[in-house]
C-alpha cells in the first residue's frame, strides 16, 4: 500500500497539469477612459448645424470649467464645424438664436487626459472634437 501511494498522488496531479494553460491572455487596452469636459463661459459666433455638409461652429471664453477643463480657464476656444446634426442646442426661455456675449455652457466628451497636460494642448485637443451639447443662459446680469 505504501508503494501505491505516490503513484495514486502522481495519477491526481498528472492531469491537472495537462489542463493547465499558462497564463490567462492579456486584455488589450481599450483607450483612455472618456470624461466629460464642461466649459462655462461667453459665447459668441454661434452658427447652428444646416445640412451634412454644413456643420455650425461657436466659440467659448471660458469662465469656469469642471475638473477636467480647469487648465483652460480665461482661454478663448473655437469648435469650427464641430455643432453637429447630433449637437444638443438649448436656449434660455423665449429666446431664438444664441447671440455673442451670451453666458452658456459648452459640453463635450473626450479622453481624460493628464492633470499636467498645458491648457494650449487641451485646447487644441478638444477643439477637434464634436460638441455634445450647447447651453444659452441668456446675457450676463
Amino acid at each position: 500500500m505504501k508503494k501505491l501511494l505516490p503513484f495514486v498522488i502522481v495519477a491526481l496531479v498528472i492531469p491537472g497539469v495537462a489542463l493547465a494553460k499558462g497564463k490567462p491572455p492579456t486584455k488589450g487596452n481599450h483607450g483612455k477612459a472618456k470624461v466629460q469636459y464642461i466649459l462655462k463661459g461667453d459665447l459668441s459666433g454661434f452658427s447652428a448645424f444646416s445640412s451634412p455638409s454644413t456643420n455650425g461652429s461657436v466659440t467659448i471664453l471660458v469662465d469656469s470649467s469642471n475638473r477636467h477643463g480647469k487648465a483652460l480657464k480665461n482661454m478663448s476656444l473655437t469648435f469650427t464645424g464641430m455643432v453637429t446634426s447630433n449637437t444638443n442646442v438649448v436656449l434660455d426661455n423665449g429666446v431664438t438664436v444664441i447671440t455673442d456675449g451670451d453666458q452658456g455652457i459648452v459640453k463635450l466628451r473626450a479622453p481624460k487626459e493628464p492633470r499636467d497636460m498645458s491648457g494650449s494642448d487641451l485646447a487644441a485637443i478638444l477643439q477637434a472634437l464634436p460638441v455634445r451639447q450647447v447651453i444659452d443662459q441668456g446675457t450676463a446680469s
